[in-house]
């Protein structure tokens, strides 16, 4: 029984055993009183707490909400007092400039400078005075599974960075839904970006004959400081029944045209292309062509320091009796075919990475007087690798891809190399390192 003023006192431990009181087993008859008693006095006592509870608790609430409104309050006064606030516009520009390229095949507003432009209006204000933040277009509905509706819906986001990005150069990429032709919308586009070709400094096209030879009446002649081209070329017919594409007219006249990409990459063109270039100021060319194409390029590219050559008909190499072009500033050349390096003088060569092991590659090493660095792969005998080893005295860095049961043969000739004779030089005497990636036969 509970008596006047005992709930204010706490209440004494239960005499009941837990083994009642922790599962279901019911408990014996003398265990009711005790049971009834625990219960009336710890409904008083919690009766009682509860009284005592409810000021506390209203009290607690009003400090907790106090806290969380001083708390905001702090952070905002603590944001004001950042170094951020007082960092200077030049180097947020700047951490804008690497966050701002778009990831995606397609620009869109949830990327970019857009996602930058809609955290606060101060950024805002930063990113809309910036130009650079907006000089950027990527159009590659190639893998856009939405493309038809996106080239229509990113219209507005184009004219957009046109304005925004004011006068500076553009770097473009354009690739359309399906390769053979353009949709309106994605002709709209490009008519759009066409329009603005004076100011192309970086372009990747992507897409069939149709595409191209839209462009010419609009882009040629009017690409003053176009420096970095890049085109893949496909056919636009069911079957590849298009012998060869000629654009020659579309890049003649670009002044300021440095490095030129045809054909080329993972995903390149597949149609031999003839493209007049001006070819005495590349730097760089890279390409997947037919031979005379090749030729019609290289034999004026004086200034070139690296090229990539890929035949997209390798049978159809260089015929015997080829005249032989002169690259004299070469230094870094590329090939799948080693057959084109018999039409080759590279005398300032220093990296070669060929594809195409045969006896075309040990005539050709013999003929550089100074290769440093060498990769090669597709060996075919272990007779080629001793020729190999004896054939670039100068090289420091080689990497090879070796068959590995050729293995025994090269670690062989390392280990016991051939001392120079009247007939061959010593084997690799200046080498430094050495990789290798052994594969199957």
């Amino acid at each position: 029984m509970t008596t006047p003023g005992s709930a204010d006192k706490p209440v004494d431990p239960s005499p009941i055993p837990r083994d009642i009181l922790d599962t279901n087993n019911p408990p014996a008859e003398y265990n009711h009183p005790a049971l009834r008693a625990f219960v009336s006095r710890g409904s008083a006592r919690r009766a009682y707490l509860d009284v005592k509870i409810a000021p506390l608790k209203a009290e607690l609430a009003k400090l907790l909400d106090e806290r969380e409104s001083l708390d905001a309050e702090v952070r905002k006064h603590e944001g004001a007092l950042s170094p951020l606030r007082r960092m200077p516009v030049e180097i947020i520009s700047l951490i804008f400039k690497f966050a701002a390229p778009f990831r995606s095949y397609v620009m869109n507003v949830e990327e970019g400078p857009w996602v930058l432009s809609a955290v606060c209006s101060w950024w805002r204000t930063i990113a809309l005075s910036q130009p650079s933040l907006w000089n950027g277009f990527v159009l590659n509905f190639t893998d856009d599974p939405g493309s038809p509706g996106s080239a229509r819906r990113i219209l507005p986001l184009v004219e957009a960075h046109l304005e925004r990005s004011q006068k500076l150069p553009l770097t473009v990429t354009f690739s359309p839904f399906r390769e053979i032709a353009c949709t309106e919308a994605e002709q709209t586009l490009l008519n759009l970006l066409a329009a603005h070709c004076d100011r192309w400094e970086t372009v990747e096209l992507y897409g069939s004959t149709l595409l191209y030879d839209t462009l010419i009446g609009s882009i040629y002649g009017r690409l003053p400081i176009l420096r970095k081209l890049d085109i893949r070329v496909c056919s636009h017919f069911e079957q590849d029944d298009e012998p060869e594409v000629d654009i020659s007219d579309l890049f003649a006249a670009c002044p300021a045209l440095q490095e030129v990409f045809i054909n080329g990459g993972r995903y390149g063109g597949d149609i031999p292309v003839i493209a007049d270039l001006p070819c005495a100021q590349l730097l760089r060319y890279s390409a997947s062509n037919h031979w005379p194409n090749h030729v019609r390029v290289l034999t004026s590219a004086v200034n070139l320091v690296d090229c990539v050559l890929g035949l997209i008909q390798p049978e159809r190499g260089p015929a015997p009796g080829s005249p032989i072009v002169l690259l004299p500033q070469l230094r870094r050349l590329s090939t799948s075919t080693a057959a084109v390096l018999n039409y080759l003088e590279t005398p300032a060569l220093q990296e070669l990475y060929c594809c195409d092991h045969s006896s075309s590659l040990h005539s050709y090493l013999r003929r550089v007087p100074d290769l440093r660095r060498l990769f090669v792969a597709g060996t075919q005998s272990a007779a080629d690798i001793g020729l190999l080893l004896h054939a670039a005295p100068t090289i420091t860095n080689l990497f090879l891809y070796v068959p590995m049961p050729f293995a025994p043969d090269l670690l062989a000739l390392l280990e016991h190399p051939t001392p120079p004779t009247d007939n061959q030089p010593a084997t690799l005497p200046a080498l430094d390192t050495l990789s290798l990636c052994l594969v199957p036969l």
